[in-house]
């Protein structure tokens, strides 16, 4: 792919930064090298490296999900500072 000036005005209106004639230049000689090195890694032969989620052998550690015993609901809704039956009242908090 050959890195020009559009392509460096695109980028940059999409990052939201404006850039001056000498950093344009500046930067299609950096994305140029990016793609240099980006070029080198397609070179090396990947193919008996086995594909990887993870680096680390990682398991899941979580406990397994499952229900807890019930809360009681009057120890629940004892410290409410107001509440009717069976739900706290709370401020209204929009319009």
């Amino acid at each position: 792919m050959e890195i020009n000036r559009e392509i460096i005005e695109h980028t940059a209106k999409l990052s939201r930064i404006e850039l001056t004639d000498e950093e344009e230049k500046a930067m299609e000689k950096h994305f140029a090298s990016v793609l240099g090195w980006v070029d080198t890694l397609n070179g090396f032969d990947a193919s008996s490296v086995p594909a990887t989620a993870h680096i680390l052998d990682a398991v899941n550690v979580f406990r397994e999900d499952v229900a807890g015993k019930p809360f009681d609901r009057e120890k629940l809704l004892y410290c409410a500072p107001e509440r009717d039956e069976n739900s706290y009242i709370v401020p209204r908090v929009v319009e």
